[in-house]
């Protein structure tokens, strides 16, 4: 039997449901659907471990036609009724389970049905599905990636923590390195270090990355955009807040900082909020980004009540604001990622930020 978690099963779940359906309904930045507004599937590609998958119901007459990129290889019908009846009972299984990872029967023999070998894409691809769309803003059909992201179970990340996501800090007007660093790295959190170092009357000052490929990925963002982010990541661990919005609001009161940088509160919320969908479409830590949505498509969320919607890269505007008021830093592991503890190199007192980035819900 074939085991997965909430996020794994949701995106087998959102496969089955828009094959079925033949469309993917776009929403406002609410989540909610706009039923007058929607896109025709024309097929579906997977990309599995061994190799890719198409499902084409281009034709319209209730039959999907499967095919491999295998010469001479699978080339299979099944009818879209014998599918679509079973996706309603998928989600509440799915839904209702309580285990952290579980087998859905009926689910294992759909995918045996539709020549499935794996519950979701291969692990390192940041879309999950292809997706040919009839589309009246384009004369063209291409395939158009889509990541997937689910709302049930545990708030899934936008961007993982990894030793790239590391933020380098200069302690300044700290006491004594021998002495306080080893009580301050005994405090019990990375948020108590903070408050350690500025209530014995030091501060901190963002001098680099870790990842200098992350660095130059942010600069093609804005080139004082690395800065902002430090000081947003250095905001959430003195303990100013968690959601990405009210972070950003703390930053703009800050005159010192936005004279600085000659930026306003619309300067931060435009950068951060092109920030949060670069990452959602296509900009990863460890490699190097050359400004294009990965995704191509959008996005497609999985909803709590079984409905999917998607954000394409027409309504990015509201797919922006949606991110810009669902996301919020998290803490990591500070062993496994290196981070939080006061150090020295070369004489100068340095401590180590991580950024995580988790949807709310």
């Amino acid at each position: 039997m074939i085991k997965g978690n909430k996020g794994e099963w949701s995106e087998f779940y959102a496969f089955l449901k828009i094959l079925t359906d033949g469309k993917m309904f776009t929403a406002d930045k609410d989540l909610e659907i706009l039923r007058d507004n929607f896109y025709i599937v024309l097929k579906i590609i997977r990309e599995e471990t061994n190799g890719k998958k198409s499902y084409d119901i281009s034709k319209g007459d209730g039959k999907i036609v499967i095919k491999d990129d295998v010469v001479s290889g699978l080339n299979d019908v099944v009818e879209i009724e014998k599918i679509k009846n079973r996706v309603v009972d998928i989600f509440e299984k799915m839904k209702n389970s309580r285990n952290t990872t579980f087998e859905i029967s009926l689910a294992e023999k759909t995918m045996k049905d539709l020549h499935c070998s794996q519950i979701k894409a291969s692990s390192g691809r940041k879309a999950d599905l292809m997706i040919v769309l009839h589309d009246k803003k384009s004369p063209a059909f291409p395939e158009l990636g889509f990541s997937i992201k689910s709302m049930l179970g545990s708030p899934s990340t936008l961007l993982n923590a990894s030793g790239a996501t590391n933020f380098i800090y200069s302690v300044i007007d700290y006491s004594d390195v021998n002495e306080d660093s080893a009580s301050c790295n005994g405090a019990l959190t990375v948020r108590d270090k903070a408050s350690h170092i500025y209530g014995s009357g030091g501060c901190l000052k963002y001098c680099g990355m870790d990842s200098e490929g992350f660095r130059k990925n942010l600069r093609k963002i804005d080139s004082k955009f690395p800065e902002i982010i430090a000081e947003i990541i250095k905001s959430y661990y003195n303990g100013k807040g968690s959601k990405i919005s009210d972070l950003v609001n703390y930053i703009s009161e800050d005159t010192e900082f936005c004279a600085k940088l000659d930026f306003n509160k619309s300067d931060f919320v435009f950068k951060v909020k092109r920030f949060l969908s670069d990452v959602a479409l296509g900009m990863t830590p460890k490699k190097e980004w050359d400004g294009y949505a990965k995704a191509h498509g959008g996005y497609i969320i999985v909803k709590e009540n079984g409905e999917i919607v998607c954000y394409h890269i027409y309504n990015r505007d509201e797919f922006e604001e949606y991110l810009y008021n669902n996301t919020k830093l998290d803490t990591p592991s500070t062993t496994r990622h290196k981070f939080g503890y006061v150090y020295k190199e070369n004489e100068e007192k340095k401590i180590k930020y991580n950024l995580q980035i988790r949807f709310i819900k």
